[in-house]
């Protein structure tokens, strides 16, 4: 219902007030537009690059009140990264890697190229499967040997 009554000047207005605000979703699905609601934050309400930022990193720690752990890419701090394509707030943009806890869990690169590996594959055992198939009513078709 919160969605019907917004307007694009909302987290503008509520972070001049001295709200500490975030753009967040309930969905996983919705999740993966955070950079785009914070770009929209930008554009209506006139936030700078770095206060739009905050309101999908430092912001959220701040609330949970773990901005001393997480949030921004400080020494001491767990940093899980996301490297993208271009910039964050581009529609264009894709996350080209991501690291947690130091490590990579995805990288696009990889992930394509296993994406033609997964491809080959299906192919592979589809036309194994056809093959069989075939084999098998082609045998159904054979007149059997009768040794009465």
């Amino acid at each position: 219902m919160e969605a019907n009554d917004a307007i694009p000047y909302n987290v503008t207005m509520m972070d001049r007030a001295g709200v500490v605000t975030v753009v967040n979703y309930d969905s996983d699905e919705l999740a993966r537009h955070l950079n785009q609601d914070a770009a929209k934050a930008m554009k209506y309400g006139g936030l700078s690059e770095e206060e739009a930022l905050k309101l999908c990193t430092l912001n959220g720690a701040k609330l949970l009140r773990l901005d001393h752990r997480i949030g921004s890419i400080d020494i001491g701090k767990d940093a899980d990264l996301a490297i993208w394509t271009g910039h964050p707030f581009s529609s264009y943009s894709r996350v080209d890697s991501t690291f947690v806890d130091g490590e990579m869990l995805f990288d696009r690169q990889r992930d394509l190229q296993l994406r033609k590996e997964m491809a080959k594959e299906k192919a592979d055992r589809l036309k194994k499967e056809a093959d069989a198939e075939a084999k098998k009513k082609k045998d159904a078709r054979k007149p059997e040997d009768k040794n009465e």
